[in-house]
């Protein structure tokens, strides 16, 4: 997670899901604005963004801490080395196998733990996304080890000083004006036997180009990974995902990984937060639900109701008030009557006629 370019790539799937807009429904659908009110603060949007973390690091353990204020001002996650996921405890020694139990009736409620699926069986919880980046960041750190000493030999020039001088203090000042050469280095030099050179880059040639070629395919690797797409972090003008919209393979990919982490996340706060938010005495409905307001697919089924009734109108017909207000939660208003403005020539003959009465 040091590595540039996959703190970007988690951060903007992290964003894809915590910048939604969310609401807590009712059995009937209405919106229930008191345990909205509980959950719009600071620490709810941490425990999402702590959720989300699973995804990338297989698993999370999610402290909640004290309550104050009708807030969880102190909520963490539990240092994962301290977590051992297959027996569900934690350890005051790293990577120790044994500890307490985070399940246990003292601490459930207080803690949340949150898990991805292992698709190969190995584990109790999955290894999450990093273990697959793991692979190639190893080779992106490598690469920019090797281009900075590439620059270090051949993008900066080389110092050779040349003088008779074989030892004591000449020749000492003479090397130290060769080696500490800064912006205003300079060096007096005796006319016939004491020179200073300088090599440029160009034995350097073409080799910069490998470095650069190999991690750029490392970071569309990577990209591809987190978010699904190698093209969906970065983009060219008049390419692909910078151009075609939001039917492109890019975007698409990117909605994926929304709806899927939305997914997984609604999870998490009905079936895991919710329930301990109730045993700990807030004032939560059983039967209210978490969920992510889909405005893009709204505003869609607008669009197009709003086209259909013009449409009707064109056909000299009108659509229902109430369905149209019913199915995109629009308000209609009749227009005040608006009274006719005499026309031109009706001024001038209603003056003629009241002037020869």
């Amino acid at each position: 997670i040091l590595n540039g370019h996959v703190s970007a790539c988690i951060e903007r799937r992290k964003d894809l899901t915590l910048l939604r807009d969310w609401q807590i429904v009712n059995p009937d659908g209405s919106v229930n604005e008191d345990v909205e009110l509980i959950l719009n603060s600071a620490w709810f949007n941490k425990f999402m963004s702590f959720s989300l973390d699973t995804i990338f690091f297989g698993y999370t353990l999610v402290s909640l801490g004290d309550i104050k204020d009708g807030k969880f001002e102190d909520i963490e996650i539990i240092k994962r080395w301290n977590i051992s996921p297959d027996r569900k405890v934690v350890s005051s020694v790293p990577y120790d196998t044994n500890g307490v139990s985070f399940e246990a009736d003292e601490f459930k409620n207080w803690h949340v733990y949150i898990k991805t699926v292992n698709d190969i069986g190995s584990s109790k919880c999955g290894f999450g996304l990093l273990y697959s980046v793991a692979l190639y960041e190893i080779f992106l750190r490598n690469i920019l080890g090797y281009n900075g000493d590439f620059v270090e030999l051949y993008s900066q020039p080389y110092r050779i000083g040349k003088t008779n001088k074989t030892q004591g203090v000449e020749r000492d000042t003479f090397e130290d004006a060769v080696a500490n050469m800064g912006s205003a280095g300079y060096a007096i030099l005796d006319a016939m036997d004491d020179t200073i050179e300088f090599l440029d880059s160009s034995l350097g040639g073409t080799g910069y180009k490998g470095y650069a070629d190999l991690e750029q395919r490392i970071e569309k690797k990577i990209s591809k990974l987190i978010l699904g797409h190698s093209d969906a972090l970065d983009s060219t003008a008049g390419k692909l995902g910078a151009s075609q919209g939001e039917e492109s393979p890019t975007a698409q990919a990117l909605d994926d990984k929304q709806t899927k982490d939305g997914v997984f996340i609604t999870d998490v706060i009905n079936c895991e937060l919710l329930p301990r938010l109730r045993n700990l005495g807030f004032a939560i409905p059983d039967a209210v639900k978490f969920e992510f307001k889909n405005d893009s697919e709204q505003n869609e089924t607008n669009n197009n109701i709003v086209e259909m009734a013009v449409k009707i109108k064109n056909a000299g017909l009108q659509m229902d008030k109430d369905y149209f207000e019913e199915q995109t939660g629009i308000k209609l208003f009749d227009l005040p009557a608006v009274a006719s403005s005499p026309t031109p020539s009706q001024s001038v003959k209603n003056r003629l006629e009241s002037l020869y009465k």
